[in-house]
C-alpha cells in the first residue's frame, strides 16, 4: 500500500486539505520513494504532482528551496490568485519569512548552508542554471536532482526507474528564468505512463487547469508516527497554521478551512 494520500484542488486548496487531515505535503523525496516502490502504474506516477520544495530568482539566481523556506507555502492563496490572473508571484518585502523579507533569509540560508553538502542545504544555490536534459542514467551527476532526492543515491535510483521501467533514455529539469525582480515558481513533478517525465521546477501554475490540480499528503503512518491519531480540531488547525499563512490571506484561508470541517 501506497504512504501517500492524493488532494485534488488548487495549490491552496491542497494544502488546507492536507493539513485538515493531519499530514504533510509530500516531499520530492518520498514521491520518488513511493514511484520506485509502487511502478509506473501506480497513482503517484500518474499525472503528476505539486511538489513543497521550490525554486526562487533572487538578485539574479535561482535559490532552490526546502519546504521550510518555500515562500509558496506560507502565501498560498496569494500566490495562487496571481496565477490564476497570468501574473507572476513576487517576493517582495512583505512576502516574509521568519518575519523577514524572504528574498533575505533565503539568501542568508543559501549563504549559511555553501558549504554543505548539496543533499543537505536548506537552499541551495543554484547560480544561473538554465533548463537542461539530464540521461536518466546520470541522475547522481545532476545536483538540482540530487537536492530534491536529498542524496545521490535516490538520484541514481530514481533515474534508473524512469529508464528501466518507464523507457525514458532522458528528461527535462526545466528552472525558471533569470530576472532582475525576485519571484517564485512551483515544483511540478510531472509523469505519465505514456507521456514521459520531467521536472517542472518553473510552474506558474498554481491554480492548476481550471482550478484542478494534484498534491500528495503522508499518511501518518508512513512517517513511523502512531496510529489511530485523531484528526485535528478547527482550533488546533487554526493555531498551527499562523507561521505558514500570512496575515493578507488569513482571512480566506480560515473560510476555507471552516468550508471543509463543515463538509
Amino acid at each position: 500500500m501506497t504512504d501517500l494520500q492524493r488532494y485534488n484542488g488548487n495549490f491552496a486548496q491542497c494544502l488546507a486539505q492536507i493539513m485538515k487531515a493531519g499530514q504533510t505535503p509530500a516531499t520530492a523525496k518520498q514521491v520518488m520513494r513511493d514511484r520506485i516502490k509502487q511502478g509506473v502504474k501506480s497513482d503517484s506516477y500518474s499525472k503528476g504532482t505539486w511538489i513543497p520544495e521550490n525554486f526562487n530568482v533572487v538578485d539574479g539566481r535561482i535559490l532552490a528551496a526546502r519546504p521550510e523556506y518555500n515562500p509558496l507555502l506560507k502565501y498560498a492563496e496569494q500566490a495562487v490568485n496571481c496565477h490564476r490572473n497570468n501574473k507572476e508571484f513576487y517576493l517582495t518585502n512583505n512576502i516574509l519569512l521568519n518575519e523577514n523579507p524572504a528574498s533575505l533569509i533565503l539568501s542568508e540560508i543559501a549563504e549559511q548552508d555553501a558549504k554543505k553538502a548539496v543533499k543537505n542545504k536548506r537552499v541551495y544555490d543554484m547560480g544561473k542554471s538554465k533548463t537542461h536534459d539530464v540521461p536518466t542514467d546520470s541522475f547522481a551527476d545532476d545536483k538540482g536532482i540530487v537536492f530534491l532526492a536529498q542524496g545521490e543515491k535516490l538520484a541514481k535510483e530514481y533515474g534508473l526507474f524512469l529508464k528501466n521501467e518507464a523507457g525514458l533514455p532522458n528528461v527535462t529539469f526545466y528552472l525558471p528564468l533569470l530576472s532582475n525582480k525576485d519571484y517564485s515558481r512551483g515544483l511540478w513533478l510531472y509523469s505519465d505512463i505514456d507521456a514521459g517525465a520531467y521536472f517542472d521546477g518553473s510552474n506558474r501554475n498554481l491554480n492548476g487547469y481550471s482550478g484542478n490540480g494534484f498534491l500528495f499528503g503522508v499518511r501518518n503512518s508512513a512517517e513511523g508516527t502512531q496510529k489511530n491519531l485523531q484528526v485535528p480540531t478547527l482550533k488546533q488547525i487554526i493555531e498551527a497554521s499562523k507561521p505558514f499563512v500570512s496575515d493578507d490571506s488569513r482571512e480566506n484561508f480560515e473560510a476555507r478551512i471552516r468550508k471543509l470541517y463543515k463538509a
